[in-house]
């Protein structure tokens, strides 16, 4: 066959993401390589006009692998065209699209860049590629997902249906809470089932032994993400509760697998930690300070009492570590080399912290700027926890510096008369 070339572009991250994966695959005679990371996926070569589709019918559904992690996991209707050519869309209406600079996002209308042909993949793997960027530009755009299986049974076919998560309002006394402490627990958003699944997940990824980790960008070593884990968000009501306080959210969330091993028994009745050693995200994140806008974390295990490896907050000092904040980027020299040391630490009262304690499946929402920190685990458990980290649609970090609650939607909660 033809070998044909992969070229991979992103908008952003493109010098932090160096890893990436090499797949390849055999489509019409043609053996194919691409690389998968950052936003979209190119492929360069010549490709038939209208590859063979894959027997999807309006209203089946699919889920995407190897996207952004905002779409990662995310449940879509597939719409058949009289062309044969394939919409889908997501539970809100909004419609999948791979814009014409590689960008993906669920704000396509019926065009080119939102229709797709989709052909088979191996183990109920599909390939979706974009019509737009084939007719348009002349090259193959793919993105990876996966068949639906009807429920109950053991087909590769897609279902017909699926239910849509319950949806969760926040009162307006939960927003005033959340406005004033900086966080605020929901219990009982993500279902139990939903949260099992992610933690077979998860353990079984525990058991691949040093696979099961990586290396970040700041040469930390974390757990490895598995693509599962955004289903907590996005088949869950947490992703319109985040939506409630945030509005539309923008692409990345990210969706750190926290975990929180045990002390030994002869450290387990060490001090505990000194009231100072707390943080807020993002720190080293640029020198706006401010990444992201909403950490929201699902509890996956038990937290009955403290020191259980339990989230630590500290209620209404988001305002302190605000104004710590702005004061750092008023003085800005060009002497700086980095945003810690012009961080001038707040004292935050003594004793004033509190040790969060969740069930699986509670939702803990805090504010970017809330000082908090991981308690000591002296239980004889794993804490197990999964953070996203959320933002506005076209948020803006460098206005982050005007006010607490700029580019929020919390109304006049948080603008009292």
């Amino acid at each position: 066959g033809v070998v044909v070339a992969w070229e991979q572009r992103s908008n952003f991250h493109q010098a932090r993401q160096s890893a990436f994966t090499l797949h390849s695959r055999v489509l019409r005679g043609v053996v194919v390589a691409w690389a998968v990371r950052g936003k979209y996926i190119q492929i360069c070569g010549a490709m038939a006009t209208a590859p063979p589709a894959v027997s999807i019918a309006t209203g089946s559904y699919i889920c995407l692998l190897d996207a952004p992690v905002m779409f990662t996991g995310v449940i879509l209707s597939a719409e058949v065209l009289s062309s044969g050519q394939i919409l889908f869309s997501n539970a809100g209406g909004g419609r999948l699209r791979v814009k014409p600079g590689g960008k993906i996002d669920m704000g396509g209308g019926r065009g080119v860049w939102s229709r797709f042909w989709v052909t088979d993949g191996e183990k109920n793997r599909i390939h979706l590629q974009s019509v737009g960027h084939r007719e348009q530009n002349g090259k193959d755009v793919y993105l990876l997902g996966s068949l639906v299986p009807v429920e109950g049974t053991d087909t590769d076919r897609p279902s017909a249906k699926r239910p849509l998560p319950r949806e969760m309002r926040l009162t307006d006394a939960q927003v005033a809470s959340f406005v004033h402490d900086g966080f605020l627990v929901v219990r009982g958003v993500v279902e139990r089932p939903l949260v099992e699944d992610v933690l077979r997940v998860i353990n079984a990824q525990l058991g691949t032994g040093a696979a099961a980790w990586e290396t970040d960008a700041d040469g930390k070593t974390k757990f490895r993400r598995p693509a599962e884990v955004c289903t907590l968000l996005n088949d869950s009501p947490a992703l319109g509760i985040a939506e409630q306080l945030l509005g539309n959210l923008g692409p990345e969330v990210g969706g750190q697998v926290a975990l929180r091993f045990p002390l030994r028994p002869e450290r387990a009745s060490r001090p505990d930690k000194d009231a100072d050693r707390w943080h807020i995200d993002g720190l080293r994140g640029g020198a706006h300070m401010s990444p992201f806008q909403l950490l929201l974390g699902v509890a996956l295990s038990e937290q009955p009492g403290d020191d259980c490896g339990n989230l630590q907050v500290w209620p209404g000092c988001h305002s302190t570590a605000f104004k710590a904040v702005r004061r750092a980027r008023q003085v800005r020299t060009a002497g700086v080399i980095s945003p810690e040391e012009e961080w001038e630490r707040p004292r935050l009262p003594i004793d004033s912290s509190v040790q969060v304690r969740l069930c699986p499946g509670d939702v803990v929402l805090a504010h970017q700027k809330l000082p908090h920190a991981v308690g000591l685990n002296r239980s004889p458990n794993v804490r197990y926890q999964v953070y996203f980290r959320l933002s506005s649609e076209g948020y803006e970090p460098e206005i982050g510096a005007g006010g607490l609650w700029d580019q929020w939607c919390v109304g006049s909660i948080s603008n009292p008369p």
